[in-house]
């Protein structure tokens, strides 16, 4: 099912700067985890820095590792990490960094090598291999384009593991595609939360419609896998190039429809798919697309219909003609700062992969630095800047 592309780069071409051994040797920790005791540290560690808005990434071996974690905080040697767009729209536009030098990157996947006090050591034993979104972006400890990181063990997942008729078990899928699950999973949750409670699942009527638009997206896909697995949607519309029909019906999609059809057309093909019309709808693409859904949702027999955007919401002209739809902004913030809302998200989608019923986008495009760091993060950023990634994920192999 999943695919796996790895990209070889011209390290020659990529100006990192020369990282320096100068303070502490690292081999046991970045060579192999460490089981069965807790790491010794050393004092700092590598990142790919931003210095300023207007100097290229660069590369620093001077970034101080947390000795100390809080009582529930793990801390994680990353082994990959995830690329999304705001990692370079957040430079090219200048918005989410909040001072310099800043670290960059909210998602990866590595080995579980120090533990606070009160996390649970058994679920959480030295070694383990984990994943994790991070919404906390003014806390440089939690970011990911760096050797380790920091995060909330109550909000990180283990690898899921399936059990063997034999007694054994073995990986559900790897780290390379768990790094990029974590920051797609959790948009995708909090957009669903809008109108869903993970902790009333099953109790709702079933007879809702939702229509995704950009349901080729990671965000498109792990909504519609989520929407599937709460089993209260009648009909979960995706909007998306028809080249990946099959894969998104797969999924749990009730039909897709081509999103190059004119904005008519395209409404036509809803309500022939649809005819109910839709009662909720989470737009991935942009402003322009969120005015489209909305028109969607103004026909159908719900009376409380909502709208959740994450790439611009409608202008307030266009809001006004329909002001029984409720409109708003993706908080994926809620994700830490309600730890009941991240504890229950967690368990429901832990227990989901591990029984299979929730998958990582099915093709991964690894980029390798050749033990260079920072090469593989600046040329995977480039090419997602440049060409994007459609039912697919970009990470990176630090």
């Amino acid at each position: 099912m999943y695919k796996r592309k790895l990209e070889s780069v011209d390290i020659g071409s990529i100006l990192v700067s020369q990282v320096q051994e100068r303070h502490l040797k690292r081999v046991s920790l970045r060579d192999g985890p460490l089981i069965g005791s807790e790491a010794t540290l050393p004092l700092f560690q590598q990142a790919a820095v931003v210095r300023s808005f207007d100097e290229e990434i660069t590369v620093s071996d001077q970034i101080p590792i947390p000795q100390r974690l809080e009582d529930h905080e793990i801390l994680i040697r990353n082994k990959y990490t995830g690329l999304n767009h705001v990692d370079w729209k957040s430079k090219k536009y200048r918005f989410n960094i909040h001072s310099f030098p800043w670290i960059n990157g909210r998602e990866s996947s590595g080995i579980v090598i120090r533990r606070g006090a009160k996390v649970d050591r058994s679920r959480f034993p030295i070694g383990a291999e984990v994943f994790m979104a991070s919404t906390c972006y003014r806390e440089l400890k939690t970011s990911t384009f760096q050797e380790f990181t920091v995060f909330d063990s109550r909000l990180v997942w283990r690898l899921p593991r399936e059990n063997l008729s034999d007694g054994t078990s073995r990986k559900r899928f790897g780290l390379d595609f768990a790094a990029g699950v974590g920051v797609a999973l959790v948009t995708a949750g909090s957009a669903l939360s809008s109108f869903v409670d993970f902790n009333e699942i099953g109790k709702a009527d079933p007879d809702k419609s939702l229509v995704v638009w950009g349901g080729s997206s990671s965000v498109g896909i792990f909504t519609i896998q989520l929407a599937r697995n709460l089993g209260i949607f009648k009909n979960i519309i995706a909007v998306s190039s028809l080249r990946y029909e099959e894969y998104l019906k797969e999924l749990g999609a009730t039909a897709v429809i081509d999103r190059t059809l004119p904005p008519e057309e395209l409404a036509k093909k809803f309500q022939e798919s649809c005819p109910t019309g839709a009662d909720y709808g989470i737009d991935v693409i942009s402003k322009k697309t969120a005015e489209i859904v909305l028109e969607i949702l103004k026909n159908g027999k719900g009376t409380k219909k909502s709208l959740v955007c994450l790439s611009g919401a409608p202008g307030e002209d266009v809001r006004t003609r329909y002001p029984s739809i409720k409109v708003e902004n993706v908080g994926i913030k809620r994700f830490h700062e309600d730890l009941v809302f991240g504890e229950t998200f967690v368990k429901f989608t832990s227990e989901l992969f591990e029984k299979g019923q929730l998958n990582p986008v099915r093709s991964v495009k690894v980029f390798k630095g050749f033990g260079k760091f920072g090469v593989g993060l600046s040329n995977g950023l480039k090419e997602l800047e440049e060409r994007g990634a459609s039912a697919e994920k970009f990470v990176v192999r630090l």
